[in-house]
């Protein structure tokens, strides 16, 4: 049925006296309204544009992706015949305590026929446990070295010196080596959204998490954890990585378990932080770059 508007209508036929309603249809109305050509006041606004589409990349503004503490106290992974220009072979109070902490005086093995003087800040390292490529036990990828702390050289001697623990992430030992400390920037990153299962793979550099520092809890978010990609591989501070597990051997589908940041880079290997978490995560679960 035709849409029609009904008016009222004076017609000479009545005298002008008894009106009546006669319809008239509405495009005659439109058209009325429009003018010439079609045209009113509203076609000459330019049209809005449809709403943009929710991204799966919308980034954040630059935030730093960990604390001091996850760059100066959580070592790396070397080569397993890394060597140190010097220990600390002694200490005050060696007789009253074996740990050593922040403030406390320690000896070095090396003095000012070395190079050392006063005022040079030194990493304190600790060789730990052995790591091997993920799936072997022989293709050993690498050693953990610890960094408990750091000294600051107060004076010299011709082939000893004295220096002060100025920071403590754990106690510093007698036979700890020593390394030229150089300071490190905490990464500052734009955070994009994490990928889902349904997420295609990227096709970029892939790996593992080969170790992670805290053996004592899970891994969790904010958990420090070493990948078997390094600068070798191309890898930077700020890179970011997604965390997956093959659901099936059969049916390889992703579990995607959250995301992981680059903190530092050796040749081989890096230190990361798991930014975000879905599920628990291992050693063992597989990272490819964003």
């Amino acid at each position: 049925m035709p849409l029609s508007l009904r008016f009222r209508v004076e017609w000479p036929g009545n005298g002008g006296r008894s009106p009546t309603s006669q319809p008239l249809p509405v495009l005659l109305i439109a058209a009325a309204l429009l003018g010439p050509g079609g045209r009113g006041a509203a076609a000459d606004k330019p049209s809005a544009p449809p709403p943009a589409p929710a991204s799966s990349t919308a980034i954040s503004s630059p935030l730093p992706i960990g604390v001091e503490a996850d760059v100066y106290c959580t070592g790396w992974i070397g080569d397993v015949s890394d060597t140190f220009p010097a220990s600390i072979f002694s200490a005050e109070r060696i007789d009253s305590k074996q740990g050593f902490l922040e403030g406390d005086i320690v000896y070095v093995s090396a003095g000012a026929k070395q190079g050392l003087t006063a005022g040079q800040e030194f990493w304190v390292v600790r060789p730990a446990r052995t790591v091997y490529r993920w799936g072997s036990v022989l293709d050993v990828l690498g050693r953990v070295y610890l960094t408990p702390g750091r000294v600051r050289i107060l004076c010299t001697q011709d082939d000893a010196a004295i220096a002060e623990i100025v920071l403590s992430c754990s106690d510093v030992n007698v036979g700890d080596a020593l390394l030229p400390f150089e300071p490190i920037p905490v990464p500052l990153v734009r955070r994009t959204a994490p990928l889902s299962s349904c997420d295609p793979s990227t096709g970029k550099l892939s790996g593992h998490i080969v170790d992670d520092f805290d053996h004592v809890t899970a891994i969790a978010k904010n958990s420090v954890v070493y990948l078997d990609l390094g600068e070798e591989d191309g890898v930077m501070p700020g890179d970011f990585f997604s965390v997956y597990r093959i659901a099936s051997s059969e049916y390889p589908v992703r579990t995607m378990l959250g995301e992981a940041s680059i903190l530092t880079t050796r040749k081989k290997t890096s230190v990361a932080i798991i930014t975000s978490m879905r599920d628990t995560m291992f050693v063992g679960d597989r990272v490819e770059m964003k």
